[in-house]
């Protein structure tokens, strides 16, 4: 019990450098901002510059988290035919995630369905009329950067320390948990926790970080394109 209560503290530790010191460092710069008369950022501005300030964190995290890590996580070389792969299988993750919400339904009825559509208003209310402006920063915090350090993090970095003490399957379904969990919102965690379990495997099979993130990338995307879809 005690080695498994020093794991979650390490792992504890690593999400809070990724949330923490981004926050602090943008409230400071908040701060100086407002000694020039600026004190009103829009909320697409301060998501983007959060997530940029949280990229450049968990980017030197990493390189301090192994001198080789680079080349430990990104061992494998990229195949054009593995990217193309993950097309499909970044639509495919909806299918796990449509039949746990069918069965959930089926257990506590329409609260399931309150609870995600909250999440998704949550997540998106950012954007919520949107200019060509916001949805561009929404699409560089949402699609380009927020997959890259998240990737880094649970997958890079937490997934692979939990390899070092559990099975890898232990370590997939671990490193998804803290995944779905750090997004906060009740009506995130079921779809963060499945989507992670796709991309954890992913980085595990192609032994290379990179196709987690296109992957991460690909899901991301999708909602943009249902926007365009739907105008």
């Amino acid at each position: 019990m005690k080695k498994h209560f020093n794991i979650f503290l390490h792992i504890l530790g690593e999400v809070a450098i990724y949330i923490l010191i981004p926050g602090i460092i943008y409230l400071i710069l908040l701060g100086i901002l407002g000694l020039f008369g600026i004190r009103d950022l829009s909320d697409s501005i301060s998501t983007l510059a959060i997530d940029f300030l949280t990229l450049i964190v968990v980017f030197l995290a990493f390189r301090y988290y192994a001198s080789d890590v680079w080349n430990i996580v990104f061992q494998a070389k990229l195949q054009a035919k593995k990217i193309i792969q993950l097309i499909p299988i970044s639509l495919l993750t909806r299918v796990p995630l449509v039949v746990v919400v069918v069965i959930l339904y089926l257990i506590f009825g329409e609260m399931i369905t309150e609870t995600l559509d909250a999440g998704v208003e949550y997540q998106w209310s950012v954007f919520d009329g949107s200019t060509i402006l916001t949805s561009t920063m929404g699409f560089l915090s949402f699609v380009i950067l927020g997959p890259v350090h998240e990737e880094l993090l649970y997958r890079g970095v937490i997934q692979r320390f939990l390899h070092t003490k559990y099975s890898v399957r232990t370590s997939i379904i671990y490193s998804s948990i803290v995944f779905a969990i750090a997004h906060v919102h009740p009506g995130l965690i079921i779809s963060s926790f499945v989507l992670g379990l796709f991309m954890g495997y992913i980085f595990h099979k192609w032994n290379n970080l990179w196709y987690a993130i296109i992957l991460h990338m690909l899901i991301n995307i999708q909602p943009f394109i249902l926007q365009i879809m739907s105008k």
